[in-house]
């Protein structure tokens, strides 16, 4: 096997193992054995485990670019508020259920206070949130949202959809509104960022 097509696979298998058995049910041995090579090839390709963890992150973001390109295409358009807000949405919810082992080692890493956690908010989640932040900043600044922390707006959004998403992942035997259907999804992402730019209260 190509240098380059070992590597992938190392990737696709120590994410699947993390994901299954935690970090610390892991050993190098058995992640070299599952893949079909020796430690010395492992460490060949990963000098060390800090070096596999990076490249676990590097591997998910080269797997969702296609994401990240819908992300900059969203940018660009300049949408009205209502329609960018709705769109974020589904791309946050594609996301998650893009790829549900990687979501299921994010937990794992979360659980065990595992140092991949750091690492995934520093390479990604930290950017996500300060372009949607400033997108947020200059809505306030141009008056078509009300005045507030433009950090903690862009938190609560993504934090609202990104467990809805999750609960997808982690109950599909629930009742959760907009399981059922394109169209039902399509309905609760409306109803959750109708909820959020304009809140329940009455005025």
């Amino acid at each position: 096997m190509a240098a380059p097509a070992r590597r992938e696979m190392i990737l696709e298998t120590a994410i699947r193992l993390f994901a299954e058995r935690g970090f610390r049910g892991v050993t190098t041995r058995e992640l070299a054995a599952e893949v079909g090579v020796t430690e010395p090839v492992l460490y060949q390709h990963f000098p060390s485990k800090r070096d596999l963890y990076h490249a676990l992150i590097e591997h998910k973001m080269a797997k969702s670019q296609a994401l990240y390109d819908q992300l900059d295409a969203l940018f660009a358009i300049g949408a009205e508020d209502r329609e960018f807000f709705q769109r974020l949405a589904h791309l946050i919810i594609l996301w998650h259920e893009s790829d549900p082992t990687f979501m299921r080692l994010l937990l794992q890493s979360g659980l065990e206070g595992h140092e991949l956690r750091e690492m995934f908010f520093e390479r990604m989640s930290a950017k996500f949130l300060r372009r949607i932040a400033d997108h947020i900043g200059d809505a306030i600044s141009a008056g078509r949202l009300r005045a507030g922390d433009p950090q903690l707006v862009s938190y609560a959004f993504c934090s609202m959809i990104g467990h809805y998403a999750l609960d997808r992942l982690l109950f599909p035997f629930r009742d959760l509104p907009g399981v059922s259907s394109p169209a039902a999804s399509r309905d609760a992402v409306e109803q959750m960022v109708d909820l959020f730019l304009t809140g329940l209260e009455k005025r």
